[in-house]
C-alpha cells in the first residue's frame, strides 16, 4: 500500500498537480508569542503552520488559570479563549479561520454546558466550527477546570 501512495503522489507532482515539497524547515512554522507560557520546555509549541497552499494551523491546549484575579470556572473559559485566539493571531489566523475546536471540561454538568454554549456563540457568532466537548476527571494540574485547542485553516500567504 506504501508503494501505491508514493507512486500516486510521484505521479501528481510529475502531471504538476502539486509543487514540489521544499526543505523540511520551510513546509512547517511553530509559533510561540512571547506574552504567553514558553511551552518548548514541556516538548510543544503553541501553534505549527504548514504551507504550500492553505495554511494549517493546529493550537495547542490553552487554559486559563491566572495567579491575579478568580479562578472559577466562567473565569477560566473566558481566559483560555482569549489566549486562544492571541495565539490563532500570533499564526496570522482569524476566528473565521477555525474550523475545529475541543473542549475538555472538569466536572462537566448542565451550567458548564450552558456557559460553553453561549461562549462559542460569543466567539465564533454564525461561524460554526466543529466541535468536540470531552468531560473529564482531570486535567494538567490540580486547578485547571477547562482546556480549549483547535484547528484553523488560514489563506497561503502571498
Amino acid at each position: 500500500m506504501a508503494f501505491r501512495a508514493r507512486l500516486l503522489t510521484l505521479s501528481i507532482l510529475a502531471a504538476g498537480l502539486a509543487p514540489l515539497p521544499a526543505a523540511a524547515e520551510e513546509l512547517k512554522t511553530t509559533i510561540n508569542p512571547p506574552h504567553l507560557m514558553d511551552t518548548t520546555r514541556y516538548g510543544y509549541s503553541q501553534a505549527t503552520v504548514v504551507a504550500p497552499g492553505a495554511r494549517l494551523i493546529f493550537l495547542a491546549g490553552q487554559v486559563g488559570t491566572t495567579d491575579e484575579g478568580p479562578n472559577d470556572f466562567e473565569s477560566q473559559v473566558d481566559r483560555a479563549f482569549d489566549n486562544l485566539i492571541a495565539v490563532l493571531e500570533a499564526s496570522g489566523g482569524r476566528v473565521e479561520d477555525v474550523v475545529k475546536i475541543t473542549l475538555l471540561v472538569k466536572g462537566h454538568d448542565r451550567e458548564r454546558l450552558a456557559y460553553l454554549q453561549r461562549k462559542r456563540k460569543e466567539v465564533f457568532g454564525g461561524h460554526l466550527p466543529a466541535s468536540t466537548l470531552i468531560p473529564v476527571p482531570a486535567l494538567a494540574v490540580e486547578n485547571l477546570e477547562f482546556e480549549i485547542d483547535a484547528i484553523a485553516v488560514a489563506p497561503a500567504a502571498d
